[in-house]
């Protein structure tokens, strides 16, 4: 009897780790996002409202594993964009600042508040409505909307409760939408657009390294001639990654490689 008690005990703390570290192990966990809010024409209420939002938004990602852009250089390139004073044309924006910054999503993020019964005590509603950019191929992965009301002593009280409410909401949605994109992309294989330029015979070597990569699922080339290569490539890991494997690689045979510029998911690589 007390062996199998024992044995019982063992069995409930194995399956308790396993479980433990089932719920720990989430297919987006330290992917790092870049937060921008809408702050072209904002008013002064709006900007309470952006701020909660953003608030609520970090204190969420962080507490789940995300790495998330320090807030200076958020709202840099929120001032940035916020030139074009629209929020559609800023999807190709937002993915370049994302590269800038190093992070794998954006999150473009705008608000809309009303301040309401001023006279039988300050009530606000707040309404955010967010997309979440796929910086490696600049592309919208998924949009979401989510709104909440709250009442305070104040209008600017009032609203950054609300705020914050209908930031937790919007991004626990966002958060499922990118981690669902990250494992169709981990299993599918994500595709991205090198131009390698250089002279024929370094360039045949480098392709032959790609394609050989543990990290490369496939690849193929669409464009050569002229000194210059492109290739579309369908790869197992992030876009950091495969260019730290690309740099390994080059550096097995022999080549050495600068980055030229680099745009959603095509970069271009120059041969030294």
């Amino acid at each position: 009897m007390k062996r199998r008690f024992f044995l019982l005990i063992a069995t409930a703390v194995t399956f308790l780790g396993a479980s433990s570290g089932l719920a720990a192990s989430k297919p987006a966990d330290g992917e790092r996002l870049l937060l921008i809010r809408a702050v072209g024409g904002a008013s002064e209420k709006e900007a309470v409202a952006q701020t909660g939002v953003y608030d609520s938004m970090v204190e969420y990602l962080t507490d789940r594993g995300y790495r998330v852009v320090d807030r200076q250089a958020a709202e840099q390139a929120a001032m940035q964009i916020a030139a074009t004073h629209e929020i559609d044309p800023v999807l190709n924006k937002a993915a370049a600042y994302g590269l800038k910054f190093l992070a794998e999503y954006s999150i473009h993020f705008k608000t809309s508040t009303i301040v309401k019964d001023p006279e039988r005590g300050i009530g606000a509603l707040v309404r955010v409505s967010a997309k979440v950019v796929d910086n490696t191929g600049a592309r919208i992965i998924t949009a979401k909307s989510a709104e909440a009301s709250s009442t305070g002593h104040t209008a600017d009280d009032a609203t950054e409760k609300a705020a914050r409410t209908a930031g937790r909401k919007a991004i626990e949605q966002l958060a499922k939408g990118i981690e669902q994109h990250v494992a169709q992309a981990g299993s599918e294989g994500r595709t991205l657009t090198l131009v390698l330029e250089g002279r024929a015979q370094v360039l045949d070597r480098l392709l032959g390294a790609i394609e050989r990569s543990p990290a490369v699922a496939a690849a193929r080339e669409v464009e050569s001639g002229g000194g210059k290569a492109t290739l579309e490539v369908i790869c197992k890991v992030r876009r950091d990654q495969f260019e730290r494997e690309l740099l390994r690689a080059a550096g097995q045979q022999g080549v050495q490689l600068q980055k030229i510029r680099s745009e959603g998911n095509r970069s271009t690589w120059k041969i030294r």
